[in-house]
């Protein structure tokens, strides 16, 4: 009964060490990489790089060679620094043949961003519908939600009495059948809420990949099949509604790649950026008058690709390569693996085993080397046991086994 309790008892360490000490490690020496912001100007057409590690004082361009002050880059970045350059009467009258005011910087400009925790993350099938005319001006909470039963329908209730509106159910899953629509959803994007100047309803994507815009106008359903070749298949949809009122959301399909709806005739247009991953990749946009800056994370370094905001044509790429770090190489020849609950790629909580390491053999073998001599007054089998535990579990064992001593 001994040897069984002190065999759970040294397991269950093994495992609380192999979360605790990586996390301890990472508290005590702190790793992190400060992307620097990367604009695209429409003054010397080339990218304006501020460096965010020296607190924005180092600004250059791609080439590292050419130096900028912070006023130079407010002027190189008028779509961005407008109010430093209106205060003080630096603001040009026109750039590429556009005539330059503040609210039109203001009306053309719009950011978005995608992490994969947004992607990943567990949602109830229940999608919330907002009228988008209302009776008033202003835009109201939604008091209906709708849900896809097992007939392969939809089914609208009204939140305030939770029974089913028969009249809403009937007109949406006749729109959903003439437009040919395939359930289950396989994706749905909405931004439910009233702090929008209109509400575009859902974008769509059904089981077999083709793109849907969805409306409640009047209590009555609006649906619009967006126009795409049958070779793409949509994956992820994102539903935009942005002041300028050019497009109406993204989509990335099957292939990784991404493409922009645009809303006067509901077809997609090619984004040449490369490919995203939204399940394992952050991405963001950041669009203004003259372009568009596309950022996206990957492994080991950042990319940025300038879109024209006409053409979507290539302005410019640029990548940044994240350099190695010593306090994680340190750590690979530490710790054999680690144990995490949590991760920056989803919201469920479970143990997740990662970061296993081969370099830690050298510091396992030496661990398990001190436990021989240790234990060298004990019964061979007892030695060997241990000794292949240290081996294989590295510091998460040898520590527990050397305060766990078997009498």
């Amino acid at each position: 009964m001994k040897k069984c309790y002190i065999t759970f008892l040294s397991l269950l360490s093994i495992l609380v060490l192999s979360w605790f000490l990586p996390w301890l490690y990472s508290i005590i020496f702190p790793v992190g990489a400060n992307d620097p912001f990367v604009a695209w100007s429409p003054v010397n057409n080339s990218f304006i790089i501020t460096e965010t590690a020296d607190g924005g004082g180092n600004i250059h361009g791609i080439d590292n060679a050419s130096r900028y002050t912070k006023e130079e880059r407010d002027s190189l970045l008028p779509q961005i620094y407008y109010t430093q350059l209106a205060a003080r009467e630096k603001m040009p009258d026109s750039i590429k043949g556009y005539e330059i005011t503040i609210p039109v910087f203001k009306h053309s400009q719009w950011v978005f961003t995608s992490s994969p925790r947004d992607i990943n993350k567990v949602n109830a099938k229940v999608y919330l519908m907002m009228e988008s005319m209302p009776e008033r001006f202003e835009l109201e909470d939604p008091d209906v939600v709708f849900r896809v039963n097992g007939n392969n329908d939809v089914e609208f209730i009204d939140i305030l009495s939770n029974k089913t509106d028969l009249g809403k159910t009937r007109r949406f899953n006749d729109i959903f059948n003439r437009n040919g629509f395939k359930f289950p959803i396989k994706s749905a994007s909405a931004n439910v809420t009233t702090r929008k100047q209109y509400d575009e309803g859902y974008l769509l994507a059904d089981n077999s990949g083709k793109l849907y815009h969805l409306k409640m106008q009047a209590g009555r359903p609006s649906m619009v099949k967006i126009d795409a070749p049958d070779s793409i298949i949509a994956e992820h949809v994102f539903i935009m509604e942005n002041a300028d009122n050019r497009h109406l959301g993204l989509v990335i399909d099957s292939q990784n790649n991404l493409y922009a709806v645009e809303k006067e005739r509901h077809n997609l247009v090619n984004l040449p950026v490369g490919k995203i991953d939204p399940e394992n990749q952050k991405f963001s946009i950041v669009k203004n008058l003259f372009n568009w800056v596309v950022k996206i994370n990957e492994e080991d370094g950042v990319r940025w690709i300038a879109l024209d905001s006409d053409n979507y044509s290539v302005l410019g790429e640029y990548y940044r390569q994240y350099p190695e770090s010593p306090i994680l190489r340190a750590a690979s020849f530490i710790f054999p693996f680690q144990l995490s609950f949590t991760s920056v790629y989803d919201c469920v909580a479970k143990p997740r085993f990662s970061d296993f390491s081969a370099n830690a053999i050298f510091l396992n073998i030496i661990l398990a080397a001190a436990i021989i001599v240790i234990y060298r007054r004990r019964n061979k089998k007892f030695i060997a046991i241990n000794a292949v535990t240290v081996l294989i579990f590295g510091i998460f064992a040898f520590i527990p086994l050397l305060i766990i001593n078997e009498q």
